[in-house]
């Protein structure tokens, strides 16, 4: 039980560590500071705690190194936040981190086991603590709690599941932060930045926003973050970006908000504070295609918005439809053509393989995407992470539907939709991509030399060598395993590598 934990006595606070899982091995990987992270160890630091930091996804410890730093670290505390694709990867820290320290209390956050709290204690002995949604009022409630040895009044701490004399025990739901102006700038100085780096370039991110009013039945936002949006005012947010500008040199920023555009007259005084104060780093941001018009969108780009993502994320109506997106294919249009009119570069992610959705309607959305022509596309398959809308609908259309959580990104099939299946996504994917990727397409971004086309450059330049190579590396392999089944008699599996 969670009580009988060996704790520090009073006259000292807490130690507290945090950890970033790696990624599942085969999974894709993208590396990214761990924003959320950064901002719930400055907030806890501010309040007097020592907080140690580890990125497993840049790291890369052995399970004997992670149980080695935390025998070196002595955590009285152990933070691993999971998502639903690093949730195995995390629940290896937890137990990791109870061999090493048995006398920890361990604590998991983040989206997966905010929704699978009872399953995420039940099925796993050594994880004391899930902490649901917003994490740094509940972190910091429990880290006082470990400082006075008064773990008995669990119960009072807010927006908790754990054990309690054998039972699932779960605290009501925290309230919100509704002013984030209260919360500090992130913590950088436990990551070495030069890992970060995208060319070379040292590519900073910030959240000015938190909550989300829309309920798209692939996404989890809302149930993280509340359907009410909360914002830092633009004085805060040009704060920031200075500060990390002039701190840590950055040469770019990426807005992490999910709709930074929202509220448009918060986003134009951003904009006059950017001029106000001579702000001219490049920077990028995400959001809703029916939440700009384009006196918006050249206010962005006279601040030096490079680089514009939205949600298209299909080129059917009926989709769109289907997943509560709440937009049309027109308005998906309109907004592409007026960022591009501006200036923008425009990136858009698409979902393919959404239940309901036919060959003929990812076409459309292919067609779409060559009609609108953005600079960049994302093409995701549907995830139905366990909370959203999409995981029930495949529940009860009794599709079948991977138990593996490490499958759970968006480069795989997760469940099988009978009208689309995984081949014929695959090869309308492959087609659209070979096709998009064009040794024009390579030519007209390498000529700008701008961060942003000189990256997405690199994306074409990849998949161009790809498509040189794979006939060759088929055409190797197959015949070097010919000679060495050959010489063995029999049959041989390739072995299964991590993808770096």
């Amino acid at each position: 039980m969670v009580t009988d934990q060996v704790l520090r006595g009073t006259s000292v606070k807490a130690h507290l560590t945090l950890l970033n899982p790696p990624y599942p091995s085969g999974a894709p990987e993208a590396i990214f500071i761990p924003l959320g992270i950064s901002y719930l160890a400055a907030f806890l630091e501010n309040n007097g705690y020592t907080v140690d930091v580890i990125d497993c996804q840049v790291l890369n410890h052995t399970q004997k190194e992670l149980e080695g730093e935390f025998r070196r670290l002595q955590p009285d505390v152990v933070g691993v936040t999971a998502a639903t694709l690093t949730y195995e990867p995390a629940l290896e820290i937890v137990r990791t981190a109870k061999e090493a320290c048995p006398n920890c209390l361990t604590v998991m956050g983040g989206p997966h086991v905010t929704i699978m709290d009872e399953q995420t204690i039940s099925e796993s002995p050594e994880t004391d603590i899930v902490v649901r949604g917003e994490g740094e009022q509940t972190t910091l409630e429990l880290l006082h709690l470990v400082s006075n040895s008064n773990l008995k009044n669990l119960e009072e701490v807010a927006g908790i599941t754990f054990r309690k004399n054998g039972q699932i025990f779960r605290t009501p739901d925290r309230p919100f932060i509704q002013n984030i102006d209260t919360l500090p700038h992130p913590t950088l100085k436990h990551f070495q930045l030069s890992k970060y780096r995208i060319l070379g370039k040292t590519y900073l991110p910030i959240i000015t926003s938190r909550g989300c009013p829309f309920q798209c039945a692939f996404c989890l936002s809302s149930q993280m973050c509340g359907r009410s949006f909360r914002a830092r005012s633009p004085k805060r947010v040009l704060d920031e970006l200075e500060w990390l500008r002039d701190t840590y040199s950055a040469d770019a920023f990426t807005f992490y908000d999910d709709t930074f555009t929202f509220d448009i007259n918060r986003t134009l005084a951003i904009c006059e504070e950017m001029k106000h104060r001579n702000f001219v780093t490049p920077w990028d941001c995400r959001t809703r295609v029916d939440r700009v018009t384009k006196e918006v969108l050249a206010k962005l780009s006279n601040t030096n918005c490079q680089l514009i993502h939205f949600g298209v994320e299909s080129g059917s109506q009926k989709m769109l439809n289907a997943m509560k997106k709440g937009t049309t294919v027109e308005q998906n249009e309109r907004a592409i053509k007026w960022a591009k009119e501006v200036g923008i570069l425009v990136a858009i992610s698409v979902i393919a393989g959404y239940p309901g959705e036919t060959p003929d309607m990812l076409k459309q959305t292919i067609d779409f995407i060559r009609k609108t022509e953005p600079d960049y596309v994302y093409m995701c398959e549907a995830v139905p992470y366990p909370g959203t809308e999409l995981y029930s609908l495949v529940k009860d259309l009794g599709w079948e539907l991977s138990s593996e959580w490490s499958q759970y990104h968006e480069h795989t099939q997760i469940f099988k939709n009978p009208l689309l299946p995984l081949q014929k996504i695959e090869k309308m994917k492959k087609a659209f991509f070979d096709d998009f990727f064009s040794p024009s397409y390579l030519l007209r971004k390498s000529r700008r030399k701008d961060f942003y086309s000189q990256v997405m450059t690199r994306m074409a330049l990849n998949h161009l060598l790809w498509r040189i190579k794979l006939p060759r590396w088929v055409s190797a392999n197959f015949k070097r395993l010919s000679r060495q089944q050959k010489s063995r008699g029999g049959h041989s599996a390739p072995s299964r590598n991590r993808h770096s």
